[in-house]
């Protein structure tokens, strides 16, 4: 079978209410459906199974529970089948010397033998996730804690045992280390890590948030050699985010490569752990690296290693394999490294006239050591492939006109291949599964769905593939945890939030429908649409679109919207409006073609969609067409912009609400914005047209606009909305702007979510629900 390295499904922040790190009241039997029920307590946050990580085999998992009392928690074993569980680590028994206390277990590696468990703790916030703490190896039988490096030396990072479990390995300051578990030794394996240069191990901020990668290093499964990736920020230009909450401004500096400037150089290194030599610092000796063509004499032409691990033994011996992308991300390299001599081979190129997306885990390996299935969106749409491990093609796996969204392995002793697909709709998402042939074919066989229930299945399948986990959800009904059987059998409910479905139909919310409006080009655009639950057709109702638009991603989909969603529901209720969101042409779900018509002109055919599907809103009879509005966040916040002042946009929308917007691709970073955009030297004409800046002289004064970001976005910079400002107001345009000091693109924590959506509300009372029909005139 497949080995996968899956988590169990945890509380995804949609189902939890928006993720927000906020201050949250309980529940009590006198809530209202209010702003603050919904941005400032559990109220409507569905309750989320624990989680955590399956055994090997059976419907087994382990996860971490806290204690009665104290920071103790506990390491558990339960059968989700049985309901048994039982206790595999006391955490009364993690009492650390060296900080005179109970450490909590943040996360753990078992041992292959199980005797071990490398406990993490005391974990910092590194950018989007606390990646940096400290280690400790726990002994099962002698119940001993032993720290692995002193807490004096730095943060550790990605600290995991060689397969023997007699070493760890981590990270520390930008280089790698090793320690003997039986001496306690430790050795220094880089040395050459530092501040605005060099970086071992892990990565920088550009590839965490792009390509959505941290843990920069990996054992070879024989544990003879250490394959890390190594990057070399220096030519990067360093950005600094500003702190006026002092009384001196502060400074938070970071390297980050903008539209068209120089990365980081990147290479893979793999060290050789015989030839280690424990009595010096560094192991120069030891370490080689694969010519990948990406450092110092890479260029346009082999630009990015976005993805490395180690393949299972082909032909007697692990290599490491590695995704390799030119600049404009529209070519694809599979490489093979020979850990032994330093060759690189290209198994398998993929190419594309747009970009090729490795977000989504293009590669699966088979534990026959013979074969590999790789993604592709090569037929117009993403689906599974077979190849052999030399890259010779074999057949597909899967195809048809709908897409694989999620490929979650192969069975190998059935043959049978998991997959999550939209082939029913590409607004809900459902668990099929497929016949295959180890042999040259030429079509897939017929794909069988497992799941029944209409909207949102999220699966996470055992490790021995008898079992998953379905999170189901609609946008009417709260997510539900449930063990099934893999041919789709319930076993039993895990988590059923029958409570929360109990409050929510006290309130009697106005339902979501599903419908289609017109894009620009005339072809049907997703669409969802809340009215109220006493809506006259005779009537005409103010509308607020939500947009978010980008590429790939879905605002239309059938699964519960948490926070964001409820917020929606609220204004409809609340102020007897309508709130309608639209999927423009460039989202997801609907094939390459579809995704790829905004490509290197990002903003202009997404934003005459939202145009054209108003303006058909505009035609119905229940709507107010001067009293139409659009909102959005990062992206969306950017639409927003772009659908208010291109085209027919200031004779369309009333009002507009932006947050976090990027407002010219020149302030965004190179491996999002090139992916789709190619350079700003390349591609001078797309960046201009797509910059809301350009537009800032066509705001009508019948228009409200407002503008909000934080201080601390490092993500979307808050100079985007400073320099749109400033094009507003050289313009003579008048606006409201709301900036959150020292928050971050998700402006949350405190009480910062409440405090925006009442502001938001506010803005839609005064600007859309309450205004005259000023537009009138314009048309």
């Amino acid at each position: 079978m497949v080995r996968r390295a899956l988590l169990l499904l945890v509380a995804l922040c949609l189902f939890a209410g928006g993720g927000d790190a906020e201050l949250r009241a309980q529940p009590t039997d006198s809530t209202t459906f209010s702003l603050e029920a919904i941005h400032a307590s559990d109220t409507f946050a569905p309750e989320a199974f624990r989680g955590g990580r399956w055994a090997e085999e059976g419907p087994i998992i382990t996860y971490v529970e806290p204690a009665d009392s104290g920071d103790a928690t506990h390491l558990m074993r339960y059968n989700l089948k049985t309901d048994d569980s039982s206790r595999v680590i006391d955490g009364t028994n993690l009492y650390a010397e060296d900080v005179e206390r109970t450490v909590p277990i943040q996360d753990y590696q078992f041992s292959e033998d199980r005797e071990k468990v490398l406990i993490y703790t005391d974990s910092k916030q590194v950018w989007r996730a606390n990646t940096k703490g400290y280690y400790y190896v726990y002994d099962r039988s002698a119940q001993t804690l032993t720290p692995v490096a002193e807490r004096a030396d730095g943060y550790q990072m990605f600290a995991k045992f060689n397969p023997s479990a007699t070493k760890v390995a981590f990270v520390r300051q930008r280089n790698l280390f090793v320690v003997d578990l039986q001496t306690g030794h430790e050795t220094t394996l880089t040395t050459d890590g530092s501040e605005g240069a060099i970086i071992n191990g892990t990565f920088d901020w550009v590839y965490e948030e792009e390509f959505r990668v941290r843990d920069g290093w990996r054992w070879s499964p024989n544990g003879a050699h250490i394959a890390f990736f190594k990057l070399d920020e220096s030519d990067t230009r360093e950005f600094a985010l500003t702190d006026h909450t002092t009384r001196y401004p502060e400074y938070k500096r970071f390297r980050y490569p903008k539209a068209g400037e120089e990365n980081s150089e990147i290479k893979i290194g793999v060290i050789d752990m015989a030839a280690v030599d424990t009595t010096q610092e560094g192991q120069t000796q030891a370490i080689q690296y694969f010519d990948t063509d990406t450092w110092n004499e890479g260029g346009m032409t082999h630009e990015y290693l976005p993805r490395m691990e180690w393949t299972p033994k082909i032909e007697g011996q692990h290599r490491v394999w590695m995704f390799r992308l030119n600049r404009d991300q529209n070519q694809l390299d599979l490489l093979y490294g020979d850990p032994t001599t330093g060759n690189v081979q290209t198994v398998l190129q993929e190419k594309n006239d747009t970009y090729v997306d490795v977000e989504n885990g293009l590669l699966t390996f088979l534990d026959d050591g013979k074969h590999f299935v790789f993604q592709s969106e090569r037929s117009g749409y993403n689906h599974a492939y077979l190849y052999r491990t030399d890259g010779t093609y074999l057949g597909p796996i899967t195809g048809g006109d709908w897409e694989v969204t999620n490929f979650h392995g192969v069975d190998e002793e059935s043959l049978t291949a998991y997959f999550t697909a939209t082939r029913d709709t590409s607004i809900e998402r459902h668990l099929y599964s497929a016949g295959m042939s180890l042999s040259h074919h030429e079509a897939a066989m017929a794909p069988e769905k497992i799941t029944e229930a209409s909207g949102w299945h999220r699966i996470d399948l055992s490790k021995d593939y008898r079992y998953y986990i379905d999170a189901h959800s609609t946008t009417e009904t709260p997510p539900t945890w449930t063990l099934h059987e893999a041919d789709g059998a319930p076993v039993t409910p895990l988590q059923e939030n029958d409570s929360l479905k109990q409050r929510l139909d006290r309130f009697n919310l106005p339902p979501t429908s599903f419908t289609t409006l017109p894009a620009a080009d005339g072809t049907p655009l997703n669409t969802y649409v809340v009215k109220p639950t006493d809506f006259d057709p005779s009537k005409q109702y103010p509308v607020l679109m939500y947009v978010y638009g980008g590429p790939g991603a879905q605002t239309v989909m059938d699964r519960w919207g948490g926070s964001r969603h409820l917020w929606h529901q609220y204004l409809v209720k609340k102020h007897d409006m309508v709130v309608v969101s639209v999927d423009n042409r460039g989202t997801g779900g609907r094939g390459k073609a579809f995704q790829d018509v905004p490509y290197q002109r990002l903003g202009q055919p997404e934003s005459a969609d939202q145009i054209n599907a108003a303006q058909a809103l505009a035609d119905s009879s229940w709507v107010d067409a001067d009293r139409i509005g659009i909102w959005g966040w990062s992206y969306g916040g950017y639409m927003t912009l772009l659908s208010m002042l291109r085209g027919e946009g200031p004779s369309t929308f009333a009002t507009g609400l932006s947050v976090a917007p990027v407002t010219d691709w020149r302030l965004y970073d190179t491996i999002y914005t090139e992916r789709y955009m190619s350079t700003p030297q390349a591609n001078q004409d797309g960046y201009v047209k797509g910059a809301p800046q350009t537009y800032a002289g066509r705001l009508e004064d019948y228009q409200d606009l407002l503008l909000v970001h934080g201080s601390f976005d490092d993500n979307v910079h808050p100079q985007n909305s400073i320099q749109m400002m400033n094009k507003l107001q050289e313009e003579g345009k008048q606006f409201q702007f709301m900036l959150y000091p020292k928050k971050t693109h998700s402006l949350a924590g405190g009480t910062t979510r409440l405090h925006l959506f009442r502001m938001l509300t506010r803005f839609v009372e005064n600007k859309l629900v309450g205004a005259e029909a000023s537009m009138a005139s314009s048309r």
